[in-house]
Protein backbone atom coordinates (compact mmCIF):
# COMPACT_ATOMS: atom_id res chain seq x y z
CA UNK A 1 0.00 0.00 0.00
CA UNK A 2 1.39 3.61 -1.08
CA UNK A 3 1.74 6.29 1.16
CA UNK A 4 -1.31 7.94 -0.25
CA UNK A 5 -3.28 5.29 0.19
CA UNK A 6 -2.51 4.68 3.45
CA UNK A 7 -3.29 7.84 4.62
CA UNK A 8 -6.58 8.18 2.43
CA UNK A 9 -7.73 4.55 3.91
CA UNK A 10 -6.63 6.03 7.37
CA UNK A 11 -8.76 9.08 6.83
CA UNK A 12 -11.84 7.42 5.73
CA UNK A 13 -12.03 5.00 8.21
CA UNK A 14 -12.09 8.51 10.95
CA UNK A 15 -14.72 9.92 8.71
CA UNK A 16 -16.65 6.99 9.18
CA UNK A 17 -16.57 6.75 13.26
CA UNK A 18 -17.29 10.44 13.26
CA UNK A 19 -20.63 10.02 11.01
CA UNK A 20 -21.52 7.11 12.73
CA UNK A 21 -20.95 9.34 15.82
CA UNK A 22 -23.44 12.72 13.98
CA UNK A 23 -21.24 14.67 13.02
CA UNK A 24 -20.57 16.24 9.73
CA UNK A 25 -18.06 15.43 7.78
CA UNK A 26 -18.18 17.72 4.87
CA UNK A 27 -15.58 20.16 6.38
CA UNK A 28 -13.25 17.26 7.20
CA UNK A 29 -13.26 16.01 3.49
CA UNK A 30 -13.00 19.40 2.27
CA UNK A 31 -9.95 20.52 4.18
CA UNK A 32 -8.26 17.52 4.60
CA UNK A 33 -8.18 15.32 1.61
CA UNK A 34 -6.29 18.38 -0.26
CA UNK A 35 -3.43 18.09 2.46
CA UNK A 36 -3.23 13.86 1.98
CA UNK A 37 -3.17 14.05 -1.40
CA UNK A 38 -0.10 16.99 -1.14
CA UNK A 39 1.75 14.34 1.54
CA UNK A 40 1.11 11.54 -0.62
CA UNK A 41 2.38 13.24 -4.32
CA UNK A 42 4.98 15.17 -2.51
CA UNK A 43 6.20 12.58 -0.18
CA UNK A 44 5.53 8.99 -1.84
CA UNK A 45 8.13 7.38 0.11
CA UNK A 46 7.02 8.65 3.35
CA UNK A 47 5.92 6.45 6.20
CA UNK A 48 4.31 8.81 8.33
CA UNK A 49 3.15 12.45 8.40
CA UNK A 50 6.12 14.39 9.38
CA UNK A 51 6.60 18.35 10.90
CA UNK A 52 8.02 18.98 7.54
CA UNK A 53 4.92 18.12 5.97
CA UNK A 54 2.33 20.10 8.19
CA UNK A 55 4.70 23.29 7.80
CA UNK A 56 4.57 23.09 4.22
CA UNK A 57 0.90 22.66 4.14
CA UNK A 58 0.19 25.66 6.30
CA UNK A 59 2.93 28.11 4.68
CA UNK A 60 0.66 27.46 1.58
CA UNK A 61 -2.37 28.84 3.76
CA UNK A 62 -0.80 31.68 5.62
CA UNK A 63 -2.32 34.44 3.10
CA UNK A 64 -5.94 33.47 4.63
CA UNK A 65 -7.05 35.17 7.61
CA UNK A 66 -6.31 33.74 11.09
CA UNK A 67 -9.57 31.94 11.45
CA UNK A 68 -9.73 30.03 8.98
CA UNK A 69 -5.97 29.17 9.60
CA UNK A 70 -6.54 28.12 12.93
CA UNK A 71 -9.79 25.99 11.78
CA UNK A 72 -7.74 24.14 9.19
CA UNK A 73 -4.79 23.51 12.45
CA UNK A 74 -7.93 22.16 14.10
CA UNK A 75 -8.64 19.93 11.58
CA UNK A 76 -4.96 19.10 11.31
CA UNK A 77 -4.46 17.72 14.87
CA UNK A 78 -7.24 15.98 14.95
CA UNK A 79 -6.44 14.17 11.83
CA UNK A 80 -2.87 13.36 13.46
CA UNK A 81 -4.19 12.37 16.63
CA UNK A 82 -6.38 9.42 15.11
CA UNK A 83 -3.57 8.26 13.52
CA UNK A 84 -1.82 7.85 16.61
CA UNK A 85 -4.61 6.30 18.38
CA UNK A 86 -4.18 3.92 15.50
CA UNK A 87 -0.63 2.92 17.09
CA UNK A 88 1.02 4.89 14.18
CA UNK A 89 3.29 7.75 13.91
CA UNK A 90 2.10 11.13 12.95
CA UNK A 91 3.18 14.61 13.73
CA UNK A 92 1.06 16.24 15.60
CA UNK A 93 0.52 20.14 15.78
CA UNK A 94 0.63 21.49 19.12
CA UNK A 95 0.25 24.23 20.95
CA UNK A 96 2.71 26.98 19.52
CA UNK A 97 0.64 26.45 15.81
CA UNK A 98 -2.06 27.91 17.38
CA UNK A 99 -3.47 31.17 15.86
CA UNK A 100 -5.09 34.30 17.57
CA UNK A 101 -8.74 34.28 16.00
CA UNK A 102 -10.27 36.92 15.12
CA UNK A 103 -13.74 38.08 16.71
CA UNK A 104 -16.06 39.00 14.21
CA UNK A 105 -18.00 42.38 14.16
CA UNK A 106 -21.50 41.74 13.50
CA UNK A 107 -23.66 43.91 11.29
CA UNK A 108 -26.77 45.15 13.61
CA UNK A 109 -28.98 46.21 10.95
CA UNK A 110 -31.16 49.41 12.90
CA UNK A 111 -35.03 49.32 12.08
CA UNK A 112 -35.05 51.45 8.69
CA UNK A 113 -32.16 49.28 7.34
CA UNK A 114 -34.60 46.00 7.93
CA UNK A 115 -37.54 47.85 6.84
CA UNK A 116 -35.99 48.66 3.56
CA UNK A 117 -33.71 45.08 3.45
CA UNK A 118 -37.44 43.14 3.73
CA UNK A 119 -39.16 45.45 1.52
CA UNK A 120 -36.29 44.30 -1.29
CA UNK A 121 -37.08 40.72 -0.52
CA UNK A 122 -41.01 41.15 -0.39
CA UNK A 123 -40.44 42.25 -4.16
CA UNK A 124 -37.99 40.10 -5.23
CA UNK A 125 -39.13 39.04 -9.20
CA UNK A 126 -39.25 34.92 -9.93
CA UNK A 127 -36.57 33.69 -11.54
CA UNK A 128 -36.27 30.45 -13.77
CA UNK A 129 -33.47 28.68 -12.06
CA UNK A 130 -35.12 29.62 -8.90
CA UNK A 131 -38.13 28.43 -9.12
CA UNK A 132 -41.21 30.19 -6.39
CA UNK A 133 -38.29 32.36 -5.14
CA UNK A 134 -40.20 35.37 -4.69
CA UNK A 135 -42.34 33.11 -1.98
CA UNK A 136 -39.58 31.39 -0.58
CA UNK A 137 -37.30 34.01 0.60
CA UNK A 138 -39.82 36.41 2.19
CA UNK A 139 -40.57 34.01 4.56
CA UNK A 140 -37.11 32.35 4.97
CA UNK A 141 -35.33 35.02 5.99
CA UNK A 142 -37.89 36.49 8.23
CA UNK A 143 -38.14 33.13 10.10
CA UNK A 144 -34.01 33.32 10.44
CA UNK A 145 -34.54 36.97 12.13
CA UNK A 146 -38.15 36.51 13.97
CA UNK A 147 -36.93 32.91 15.19
CA UNK A 148 -32.85 33.79 15.80
CA UNK A 149 -32.63 30.77 13.78
CA UNK A 150 -28.92 29.55 12.48
CA UNK A 151 -28.44 30.02 8.30
CA UNK A 152 -28.59 26.48 8.22
CA UNK A 153 -31.41 25.91 10.29
CA UNK A 154 -34.67 26.59 8.17
CA UNK A 155 -32.92 25.00 5.03
CA UNK A 156 -33.14 21.83 7.00
CA UNK A 157 -36.62 21.97 7.82
CA UNK A 158 -39.00 19.07 6.95
CA UNK A 159 -42.43 19.52 6.50
CA UNK A 160 -43.67 17.48 9.64
CA UNK A 161 -40.86 19.42 11.48
CA UNK A 162 -43.24 22.76 11.37
CA UNK A 163 -46.24 22.55 13.62
CA UNK A 164 -49.02 25.16 12.12
CA UNK A 165 -51.12 24.56 14.31
CA UNK A 166 -48.90 25.32 17.37
CA UNK A 167 -45.97 27.18 16.25
CA UNK A 168 -43.81 24.84 17.36
CA UNK A 169 -40.56 24.14 15.28
CA UNK A 170 -38.65 21.33 15.61
CA UNK A 171 -34.72 21.96 14.73
CA UNK A 172 -32.66 18.71 14.46
CA UNK A 173 -29.48 18.20 15.56
CA UNK A 174 -28.26 21.68 14.73
CA UNK A 175 -24.66 22.82 15.83
CA UNK A 176 -23.54 20.37 18.44
CA UNK A 177 -25.53 18.19 17.23
CA UNK A 178 -28.31 19.23 19.24
CA UNK A 179 -32.32 19.29 19.00
CA UNK A 180 -34.71 21.95 20.07
CA UNK A 181 -38.02 22.73 19.77
CA UNK A 182 -39.12 26.75 19.34
CA UNK A 183 -42.33 28.96 19.36
CA UNK A 184 -42.89 31.45 16.44
CA UNK A 185 -45.13 34.38 16.82
CA UNK A 186 -48.32 34.72 15.60
CA UNK A 187 -47.46 36.53 12.82
CA UNK A 188 -44.78 34.12 11.65
CA UNK A 189 -47.31 31.11 12.47
CA UNK A 190 -49.71 33.35 9.91
CA UNK A 191 -47.63 33.72 7.05
CA UNK A 192 -45.86 29.96 7.35
CA UNK A 193 -49.82 28.94 6.76
CA UNK A 194 -50.05 31.04 4.17
CA UNK A 195 -46.72 30.19 2.52
CA UNK A 196 -47.14 26.46 3.16
CA UNK A 197 -50.61 27.07 0.93
CA UNK A 198 -48.28 28.16 -2.08
CA UNK A 199 -45.58 26.36 -2.29
CA UNK A 200 -47.64 22.70 -3.01
CA UNK A 201 -46.44 19.39 -2.00
CA UNK A 202 -43.13 18.80 -0.54
CA UNK A 203 -40.83 16.65 1.42
CA UNK A 204 -38.91 19.96 3.08
CA UNK A 205 -40.21 23.30 4.13
CA UNK A 206 -38.14 25.31 1.57
CA UNK A 207 -37.47 23.27 -1.34
CA UNK A 208 -35.51 23.34 -4.72
CA UNK A 209 -37.43 22.16 -7.90
CA UNK A 210 -35.62 18.82 -7.89
CA UNK A 211 -36.56 17.91 -4.32
CA UNK A 212 -33.68 19.22 -2.40
CA UNK A 213 -33.44 21.52 0.62
CA UNK A 214 -31.68 24.91 -0.53
CA UNK A 215 -28.11 24.72 0.06
CA UNK A 216 -26.81 27.80 2.77
CA UNK A 217 -24.92 29.01 -0.38
CA UNK A 218 -27.72 29.62 -2.21
CA UNK A 219 -29.89 31.69 0.99
CA UNK A 220 -26.60 33.70 1.20
CA UNK A 221 -26.95 34.91 -2.47
CA UNK A 222 -30.19 35.85 -2.11
CA UNK A 223 -29.24 37.65 1.01
CA UNK A 224 -26.98 39.48 -1.19
CA UNK A 225 -29.06 40.06 -3.85
CA UNK A 226 -31.61 41.39 -1.75
CA UNK A 227 -29.40 43.58 -0.40
CA UNK A 228 -28.54 45.06 -3.80
CA UNK A 229 -31.83 45.66 -4.93
CA UNK A 230 -32.77 47.75 -1.86
CA UNK A 231 -30.35 50.12 -2.25
CA UNK A 232 -28.54 50.17 1.14
CA UNK A 233 -25.31 51.79 2.01
CA UNK A 234 -23.21 48.85 4.14
CA UNK A 235 -21.70 50.12 7.29
CA UNK A 236 -19.71 47.02 7.45
CA UNK A 237 -20.17 43.31 5.92
CA UNK A 238 -23.68 42.01 6.62
CA UNK A 239 -24.45 38.72 6.34
CA UNK A 240 -27.55 36.47 6.72
CA UNK A 241 -26.43 35.36 9.72
CA UNK A 242 -26.75 38.94 11.41
CA UNK A 243 -30.44 38.61 11.82
CA UNK A 244 -29.35 35.79 14.70
CA UNK A 245 -27.27 38.45 15.86
CA UNK A 246 -30.41 40.90 15.67
CA UNK A 247 -32.24 38.84 17.13
CA UNK A 248 -30.87 38.24 20.73
CA UNK A 249 -29.96 41.91 20.95
CA UNK A 250 -33.26 43.66 20.05
CA UNK A 251 -34.67 40.81 22.69
CA UNK A 252 -32.11 42.27 25.20
CA UNK A 253 -32.75 45.45 24.26
CA UNK A 254 -35.97 45.06 24.64
CA UNK A 255 -36.04 43.27 28.24
CA UNK A 256 -33.92 46.31 29.58
CA UNK A 257 -36.09 48.98 28.36
CA UNK A 258 -39.25 47.18 30.24
CA UNK A 259 -37.12 47.33 33.50
CA UNK A 260 -36.82 43.38 33.30
CA UNK A 261 -34.40 41.19 35.10
CA UNK A 262 -31.95 40.32 32.09
CA UNK A 263 -30.14 37.83 34.04
CA UNK A 264 -33.39 35.92 34.93
CA UNK A 265 -34.35 35.66 31.59
CA UNK A 266 -30.78 35.29 29.50
CA UNK A 267 -30.89 31.54 30.15
CA UNK A 268 -34.41 31.26 28.36
CA UNK A 269 -32.72 32.99 25.71
CA UNK A 270 -29.99 30.74 25.67
CA UNK A 271 -32.27 27.65 25.22
CA UNK A 272 -34.38 29.16 22.51
CA UNK A 273 -31.04 29.73 20.51
CA UNK A 274 -29.61 26.34 20.98
CA UNK A 275 -26.82 27.57 23.15
CA UNK A 276 -25.23 24.61 25.13
CA UNK A 277 -24.28 27.25 28.18
CA UNK A 278 -25.64 30.67 28.60
CA UNK A 279 -22.10 32.25 28.54
CA UNK A 280 -22.33 32.32 24.79
CA UNK A 281 -25.68 34.32 24.88
CA UNK A 282 -23.90 36.99 26.71
CA UNK A 283 -21.41 37.39 24.19
CA UNK A 284 -24.15 39.56 22.72
CA UNK A 285 -24.26 41.60 25.68
CA UNK A 286 -21.21 43.52 23.45
CA UNK A 287 -23.28 44.69 20.83
CA UNK A 288 -25.93 46.65 22.72
CA UNK A 289 -26.36 50.28 22.45
CA UNK A 290 -24.08 52.28 24.56
CA UNK A 291 -27.03 54.04 26.66
CA UNK A 292 -27.75 50.46 27.72
CA UNK A 293 -24.43 48.54 28.59
CA UNK A 294 -24.23 52.35 31.00
CA UNK A 295 -27.81 52.25 32.38
CA UNK A 296 -27.62 53.00 35.74
CA UNK A 297 -30.16 50.53 36.45
CA UNK A 298 -27.96 47.33 35.64
CA UNK A 299 -24.80 46.68 37.43
CA UNK A 300 -22.80 45.28 34.29
CA UNK A 301 -19.56 44.21 36.53
CA UNK A 302 -21.27 41.63 37.70
CA UNK A 303 -21.31 40.11 34.18
CA UNK A 304 -17.79 40.45 33.42
CA UNK A 305 -16.29 37.06 34.35
CA UNK A 306 -18.74 35.66 32.44
CA UNK A 307 -19.69 37.29 29.74
CA UNK A 308 -16.12 37.60 29.17
CA UNK A 309 -15.47 34.44 27.89
CA UNK A 310 -18.64 34.29 26.02
CA UNK A 311 -18.00 33.67 22.35
CA UNK A 312 -20.33 33.83 18.94
CA UNK A 313 -21.66 30.74 18.38
CA UNK A 314 -21.29 30.87 14.33
CA UNK A 315 -20.60 28.12 12.61
CA UNK A 316 -18.68 27.41 9.31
Amino acid sequence: MSFLEELTNDFHIMLNIRSSLGYTIATDKSKLLPFIDFCGKNYPDAESITKEMVDRWLIRHSHKKANTQGALITLLRRYTRFIRSLGKDAFIPDEEYSVRSERYRPYIFDDKELATLFTAMDTIPPHPLSPKREIIIPVLFRMMYCCGMRPSEPLRLQINDINLKSGDIYIRKSKNHKDRHIIMSEDMRQLCIMYNSLAGEREWFFQKFNGEPFPTWWMINQFHICWKRSGLVKRGNPRPYDFRHVFATMNMMRWIDEGKDIMTLIPYLAIYMGHIDFTSTLYYIHLLPERLRTSAGIDWEQFSPIFGEGESDEEN
